[in-house]
């Protein structure tokens, strides 16, 4: 859940990026930190390839809110379960999450896995996934082996999320999906 801080005039809010392994959240973060103008008061985080790596956390200026100005808190979601409590303790308070799902053909049984397990998961942590600010992102579209997206779509999202195509190595769909999920949990707060 958001929160607000009155005395600074700030909303915090929490965005989980969710997805297979090699899906390419780490991607996302890399390619959002070199896009964007980030200023950070201490030296700058270092984004490691460690599988063992418990999670990745950058914070994001996103603009105002009325009087507020809103913080978003993006986290990447660990790919093993070496961590379940940590994992519950990234769960809590979410305001929205980014499914990353691989759009290579080899990683369609691995992506529809995941993305169920990804609804079991928020429902057991009290979530109710229907009204949850949530998105799809298609990532690696430049694959040679990446499914055309209208199948895409037919098997991880027919009921119509918002999603979006990109290709994370190549800043391609990064930034503008951060904006997709700020722009619904916005209208979220908003409410």
């Amino acid at each position: 859940m958001a929160y607000a801080n009155f005395e600074t005039r700030e909303i915090h809010c929490k965005v989980l990026y969710m997805g297979a392994r090699g899906a390419g959240k780490t991607a996302n973060l890399r390619s959002i930190y070199r896009r964007s103008s980030i200023r950070l008061t201490r030296d700058p985080f270092v984004f490691t390839d460690d599988a063992m790596s418990p999670y990745e956390f950058m914070p994001l200026s996103i603009g105002q809110l009325r009087d507020f100005h809103v913080k978003m808190h993006i986290y990447t979601m660990p790919e093993h379960n070496l961590y379940p409590t940590f994992n519950m303790v990234l769960l809590r308070g979410l305001d929205g999450i980014v499914f990353v799902a691989d759009s290579c053909l080899s990683s369609l049984q691995e992506n529809l896995d995941t993305w169920s397990q990804t609804k079991d998961l928020l429902t057991q942590e009290g979530y109710n996934f229907s009204s949850l600010p949530r998105i799809i992102q298609y990532n690696k579209r430049d694959h040679e082996e990446a499914i055309p997206l209208e199948i895409l779509r037919q098997e991880l999202n027919p009921n119509g999320l918002q999603d979006i195509e990109a290709v994370a190595t190549q800043h391609v769909g990064t930034l503008e999906t951060v904006q997709k999920i700020a722009g619904l949990i916005l209208d979220e707060l908003g409410k």
